[in-house]
């Protein structure tokens, strides 16, 4: 008996966890300008998938400005969420 509830506790679990799909991507660029200005952006990208087949994307993109000289860089942070349901 014990077996048998082992057994179905673990394919339940299995099914649970495979449910849900996690996956998550950065992007990285990089670019120099004449004046010495230094431009780097990161962009990461999270999607999720709940148990029902509802996406969740959620993407946060930094971008560093470096203008030419000391001490004057500057940093921007923006964060977006999209949530599709399922039909």
């Amino acid at each position: 008996m014990t077996k048998k509830l082992a057994l179905m506790l673990m394919a339940v679990t299995a099914l649970g966890l495979s449910a849900c799909d996690d996956k998550t991507t950065t992007e990285s660029t990089e670019k120099s300008e004449v004046g010495g200005t230094t431009i780097e952006k990161e962009v990461t990208t999270e999607t999720t998938t709940d148990g029902q087949g509802n996406v969740s994307q959620e993407t946060k993109t930094e971008t560093s400005v470096d203008p030419a000289g000391a001490l004057n860089k500057e940093t921007t942070t923006t964060e977006s969420t999209e949530t599709k349901e399922a039909q």
